[in-house]
């Protein structure tokens, strides 16, 4: 089966946990990995990682000495990717994302790559992992996020020193990425700014 089908498969089967009927097409994962430093990366993390199509490519620009998490919850999936990537850490959680980090003895990420349905979560688990992502990102760590609707732009832009925002058309849907860097300084940070979250929610 084709990884597009197996998307597709899967998706029907469970559309909360999946997100998107297709994998991210080549022009999507091209415009989220381009403004990375990626010979600045000692680690790197990504949220949702599906067939595997963004895990390719970030295994192929990452160094060499660095670490790379990837985390998938469809259990079938998490499987191919683990026979594919043997040198990737697989998990199958990201809301223990603070825990996976701990386990390998690394204290921050250099940055964050996140193919995950936000929309489907509750109010809390969104916010906590966004919160989550935040803390653990080393100063200047960069947050990559794509999503279909501007439903979290508010607090990025509340929560990182810079955010980019572009958006795909070729891709199906067509969806925005969002390129967050955290200052070298941190703003506030997340946890403290649930109530523009929740203006977001409402969009």
């Amino acid at each position: 089966m084709s990884p597009a089908l197996r998307f597709l498969s899967r998706f029907i089967q469970s559309p909360q946990r999946i997100g998107s009927i297709t994998p991210s097409s080549p022009t999507l994962v091209r415009t989220m990995l381009l403004d990375v430093r990626w010979d600045e990366v000692g680690t790197v993390a990504e949220l949702g990682a599906g067939t595997g199509v963004i895990t390719r490519e970030i295994d192929a620009l990452r160094p060499a000495s660095s670490h790379f998490l990837c985390f998938e919850n469809d259990p079938d999936m998490k499987r191919r990717l683990g026979r594919e990537f043997p040198a990737v850490v697989i998990e199958d959680d990201a809301f223990r994302l603070p825990e996976a980090l701990a386990a390998i003895g690394v204290p921050g990420l250099d940055c964050v790559v996140s193919g995950l349905p936000w929309v489907n979560f509750s109010p809390h688990d969104r916010f906590r992992l966004l919160a989550d992502i935040h803390r653990l990102l080393n100063p200047g760590g960069v947050f990559v996020a794509f999503q279909y609707t501007r439903q979290l732009q508010e607090f990025l832009e509340a929560t990182y020193h810079h955010v980019d925002r572009q958006y795909v058309w070729a891709n199906i849907p067509p969806a925005f990425v969002f390129v967050c860097r955290k200052g070298l300084v941190s703003r506030a940070s997340a946890p403290h700014r649930p109530a523009r979250l929740a203006r977001c929610e409402s969009r």
